[in-house]
């Protein structure tokens, strides 16, 4: 047969086309904008519940050490550095140390509120006054409650 006549059997082309290769970018774009959300928000929420756990645990270990070396002990928060701290009352030893900004757990200023610092706490296992400290970023809010007797909350 000729190859001008018309039962020429073409050959087939291979690869994709054009469109093809465009339904499958915007199929994986529509996927991954979704996905980059909900990731986003799960890691601001892990980022929050351990910031709160980390509060928790240096306020549990505050009434540990005052028991422990019978002497009172001080519940600080720096706003500038954004730091909680447990020092001895004249604030000369520092036993506890937590930086929940951009050196520890990224959050800013405005995510971190006390209701009251410093805070003392005392030998015989009580505190000078409750304390709430709230983490609130995105959407997602923890409170670390402590009473003054010492029972620490994450909520």
């Amino acid at each position: 047969m000729s190859p001008g006549s018309s039962s020429h059997i073409r050959a087939r082309r291979s690869g994709f086309s054009m469109l093809e290769m465009m339904v499958v970018l915007v199929i994986v774009g529509i996927t991954s904008s979704i996905t980059v959300g909900r990731i986003e928000r799960l890691m601001v929420n892990n980022r929050i519940q351990r910031a709160a756990t980390a509060a928790r645990n240096d306020l549990e270990a505050a009434f540990a050490i005052a028991a422990r070396d019978r002497r009172p002990v001080r519940i600080g928060w720096d706003s500038t550095t954004m730091s909680l701290f447990v020092t001895d009352r004249a604030g000369t030893t520092a036993f506890r140390h937590t930086t929940l900004g951009m050196g520890g757990f990224g959050l800013r200023k405005r995510d971190v509120r006390f209701s009251t610092t410093p805070l003392e706490v005392y030998p015989n296992g009580f505190a000078q006054d409750t304390l709430t400290i709230t983490i609130a970023r995105s959407g997602t809010i923890k409170r670390v409650r402590m009473s003054r007797a010492g029972l620490v909350l994450v909520q």
